[in-house]
Parts: C-alpha cells; sequence; structure tokens
C-alpha cells in the first residue's frame, strides 16, 4: 500500500505509526507551497492509493492543490484536523484488509 502525507514534518514517525499496517510505503509533502506546487503534489499523489492531509500541519494553498490533484487522480482523501494521525492509520488498516478479503 502507497500513502501520500502533506503536512508536517515526522516523517520517522509517520512511518511508525503506519508500521501497524504492514508495508507501506509514504509518500511526503511539508504542506509548504513551493514552486509548482500543484504540478509536485499531482506526481506525488498519481501513484499512491491514499491521500492524507494533516489540516493543522498544511497551508491552505497547499491543501487545496492536494485536494484538487487528489480528485483529478480519483484518491480518496482523509483529513485528519490534528497532527494524531492513529484514527485515519487504523481506518485505512480496516479498509485495505476489506479489499483483500
Amino acid at each position: 500500500m502507497r500513502v501520500a502525507i502533506v503536512g508536517g514534518h515526522n516523517q520517522d514517525t509517520y512511518g511508525k505509526i503506519f508500521k501497524k499496517v504492514g508495508q507501506v510505503e509514504i509518500h511526503f509533502h511539508d504542506g509548504i507551497p513551493k514552486k509548482n506546487n500543484k504540478r509536485n503534489l499531482e506526481h506525488l499523489i498519481k501513484d499512491v492509493d491514499y491521500v492524507i492531509i494533516v489540516q493543522g500541519a498544511c497551508s491552505h494553498t497547499s491543501m487545496w492543490d492536494a485536494k484538487e490533484a487528489a480528485k483529478k487522480c480519483k484518491k480518496e482523501v482523509y483529513f485528519p484536523r490534528r497532527l494524531g494521525l492513529s484514527s485515519i492509520v487504523d481506518q485505512i488498516a480496516r479498509q485495505s484488509c476489506s479489499i483483500i478479503a
């Protein structure tokens, strides 16, 4: 499973949280808008299974760009309102298990 996380600076922590799900490849964007932000986010999101936009750690510009890219790429988006991702990870784990079963 591949997951894109937009927002925050804790890549190592995100990796530890996702270990309980199993094999997860994390693609990361810090949520700070940069040159070619839309294109970079679309490139990041096009090859993942899920998109997580951490609203409390992401600029509005990057949030809207990521939402647009996810919609264009037909990817499901999760929006935790704070930095804690455990509930989102549990939801993704349940969903991916039901897809496999």
